[in-house]
């Protein structure tokens, strides 16, 4: 019986990269093409999913950027050298419904707005909303803070996005298969909102949420 071969750290690391940043290997061999100015398909990233290709230190720290998945220190090559946290100050924006569709309220210049500062964001245009009504309570209760990226309109089943529709804004859950938005919450009344298709769907991104804060 042929032993199953254990995978090493780094695809391991690669793996967990993929999944944090919602990639696919498609994706992430497209987005490796542009930071690295060189061709890459699936089928190399695939390899080094599944352990059969080496990845070099370019292509880690690559990966590290793309991803916003840091590597471990006892895989960071000597050309990745540890950097400090990155402050983001966000601007605190407006209030986003969870629940029925709402029109934003601000009307403030950014400037203006209070700002909240956040580590280990990554790069993005970062808006800060805070969480109206209970349909996405699983997830960001009523009274929580969402940190959205405002550059990140990749729609990736499962994951929750901040979307307008006819100048309402929403909070709620993407699912591809049918295409819809789903609300994440204890209170079984709320509704899913079907789209026609997904570019359907894309049109209507605001962005991505990364990050949900309650204080308690």
């Amino acid at each position: 019986m042929a032993t199953k071969h254990k995978k090493s750290d780094l695809a391991l690391w690669l793996e967990g990269a993929l999944a944090h940043a919602g990639m696919s290997q498609a994706e992430l061999a497209r987005r490796l093409s542009q930071h690295l100015r060189a061709e890459y398909e699936r089928s190399q990233v695939n390899k080094m999913v599944l352990d059969r290709r080496v990845m070099t230190a370019p292509e880690m720290i690559a990966i590290e950027a793309i991803t916003g998945y840091r590597l471990p220190q006892g895989l960071r090559p000597a050309e990745a050298p540890i950097e400090a946290p990155t402050l983001v100050h966000v601007p605190l924006l407006d209030r986003v419904a969870a629940g029925k569709l709402k029109q934003p309220l601000s009307q403030l210049p950014v400037e203006d707005l209070p700002l909240l500062a956040f580590s280990d964001l990554g790069r993005g245009d970062w808006i800060a909303l805070t969480v109206e009504g209970d349909s996405m309570d699983l997830i960001a209760p009523e009274g929580a803070t969402i940190i959205l990226n405002r550059a990140d309109q990749t729609l990736v089943s499962g994951k929750p996005y901040v979307f307008s529709d006819r100048g309402e804004m929403g909070f709620k859950v993407w699912q591809s298969e049918p295409p819809r938005w789903e609300p994440r919450s204890t209170n079984r009344s709320h509704s899913i909102k079907f789209v026609k298709s997904k570019r359907d769907a894309e049109r209507m991104v605001v962005g991505r949420v990364k990050r949900t804060v309650l204080d308690l």
